[in-house]
Formats: structure tokens, sequence, C-alpha cells
């Protein structure tokens, strides 16, 4: 996927361009695999982005993942209730993220998945998947950790919102 706030982001901070290739190059980060990509396009929920309707895997092909990290997160840890898999959204601040859109001062948000017995960590604005050691490495510095009934107590909007989610379980 081509991701104009990843690359800018890499361009313009020669010190998180290096670090977030070393990362790559490591193997210890990935780009979102088919498998996850083919997993997002199973929420066919309508999300309004500037009144236009628009699937969850259309915000990753028409680059409108920039400064929507929570949005993006808080989805992505409804979706992944649906299929019973535990997650939770992670707030954080990376500096590296200063200045950039929806982010003045380096907040953040991602995902961070237990799956398998294993936890890993999926950026939704970076497009990216890797360990909790090498989201740290990155510089996302946690400030909270919100599970799917927190999310519901401090939004209770999102329930009815989960309640009317259409999600293709069947992959068709």
């Amino acid at each position: 996927m081509k991701n104009k706030f990843r690359n800018d982001l890499i361009n313009n901070n020669t010190n998180f361009g290096d670090l977030f290739n070393r990362l790559m190059d490591e193997g210890k980060i990935e780009e979102f695999s088919e498998e996850l990509c083919n997993f997002i396009s199973r929420d066919r929920t309508s999300i309004r982005i500037n009144g236009e309707p628009l699937a969850f895997k259309d915000l990753f092909h028409l680059n409108l993942n920039e400064g929507r990290c929570k949005i993006l997160v808080f989805e992505f840890v409804l979706l992944l209730d649906k299929f019973g898999v535990y997650s939770e959204a992670v707030e954080c601040i990376n500096e590296a993220f200063s200045g950039t859109v929806g982010s003045s001062y380096g907040g953040h948000w991602y995902v961070e998945v237990k799956y398998a017995n294993k936890i890993f960590c999926i950026d939704t604005s970076l497009e990216i998947v890797g360990g909790v050691e090498a989201f740290k490495e990155l510089g996302h510095k946690v400030v909270k950790k919100y599970d799917i009934d927190t999310l519901f107590k401090q939004n209770p909007m999102l329930i009815d919102y989960y309640d009317e989610m259409v999600i293709n379980k069947n992959n068709l």
C-alpha cells in the first residue's frame, strides 16, 4: 500500500526514517500482510469522512488514515471483537509525530492484539505490524490501554455503532 503519512514522516524526519527502515530491515516491523488487509475488508460498516460514506479499507486505500488514528483504532478493536479476538486500543505519545496532522504534541493510537498466545501491535497510521518491543523502539510511549468495555463506558455511542456494524463473517 502507498502510505502518504508514513512516507512524509520518513522523508521529513531522518532520525525516524533511519529507525523505521532499520526495524523493517531487521524484520521487527512489517507491512500489513495480505491476510490482514483481507480481514480489514470484512468490515463493511459505513464510516463517514467529509460527509462521504466509506468502508474501513477505503480509509487506507485513499490515504485517509492520516490524523485519524483514534477513529481507526476504535474501529479495529470493534472489528476484532466481532471475531472473538481480544485487543486493546493503546494511547501513546511518539515525539516523531509532533506537528503532524491531528497530533500537535505527538499523541497517537495503535492496537495491541492478543492472538494465539502472542501479542502484536498494529499501527493503522503507519500501516505496520510488529512486536511490543519494536513499537517501543519506534518511539511509541504508552500512556494508557483501553479494552473494549472501557471504550464502551467512555464512549456510549460506540455500543449502538458496534451493534449495527456490517461484517462479512463468511469472507465472500
